[in-house]
């Protein structure tokens, strides 16, 4: 995807977000236990200003659940104004300069993709709060982006942070299939990434699903029981469980 794709996205998704039905604000959020939709909002709204503090060269202090964040109603419209800050950092710095990110020296468009992806999975928690599994998917071509970003950025941080794959994972290889024609993924579990392979080797596993879902499956928001596995389901498990945050 490109820069203008990733933008598209995140100005959709933060606009989906302000608009959440206030009377669902202390619904749960089964996706993110212990958090209601009202907390995942002010968490991305925390977030937001975490990465435009980053963008523009201040230290800002990160919180889980930022504590600015009001009750009630007036939550939506302080996302909103975070939302919007962020976007006109983005829309306002340089694509190719580099900045600071947890992942070590990026360009800027690296947090055009972060933050596209980071709000598309919030969303879908929020809406799944009160919805349930009707929830909206994330769109198909920025689930797929979704999928090399976990792979690509997430995986080396996370597993090699943890201690490494464990050696009976090493080689594991899970095929994903996108059944609306997201394409396809073969999965393989390295030493300290789990990355996208392209080799003839056949999998271990193979998982049928829309991109939305399976995306939200290595996320470990849709169950293993709601997709297609044909395979060993623990084993699975075992090799998603190597990522979480």
């Amino acid at each position: 995807m490109s820069p203008e794709e990733w933008l598209e996205a995140l100005r959709s998704g933060t606009a989906a977000v302000a608009a959440t039905p206030p009377e669902h604000l202390d619904q749960d959020a089964p996706s993110c236990p212990g958090w209601t939709a009202r907390d995942l909002i002010a968490h991305l709204g925390g977030v937001h200003r975490w990465a435009v503090g980053i963008l523009v060269g201040q230290k800002v202090p990160y919180a889980d659940v930022d504590p600015e964040a009001p009750a009630g109603e007036g939550v939506l419209g302080w996302y909103a104004e975070r939302a919007d800050a962020l976007l006109a950092t983005l829309t306002s710095s340089d694509l190719d300069a580099p900045t600071k990110s947890p992942f070590g020296e990026r360009p800027v468009r690296f947090w055009y993709r972060r933050q596209a992806h980071e709000v598309a999975v919030h969303r879908w928690d929020i809406e799944h709060a009160y919805r349930g599994w009707d929830a909206a998917p994330i769109d198909a071509e920025l689930a797929a982006d979704g999928i090399g970003e976990w792979s690509e950025v997430f995986t080396p941080r996370r597993i090699g942070r943890d201690g490494g794959t464990p050696q009976d994972l090493q080689g594991a290889r899970i095929l994903l299939q996108a059944k609306d024609g997201g394409g396809s993924w073969l999965l393989r579990a390295d030493a300290e990434s789990i990355g996208i392979v392209d080799e003839d080797a056949a999998p271990d596993a193979v998982i049928t699903a829309s991109t939305s879902d399976l995306l939200l499956a290595l996320w470990h928001r849709v169950p293993l029981s709601r997709v297609t596995v044909e395979g060993d389901v623990a084993h699975v498990e075992r090799v998603f469980d190597l990522v979480r945050i």
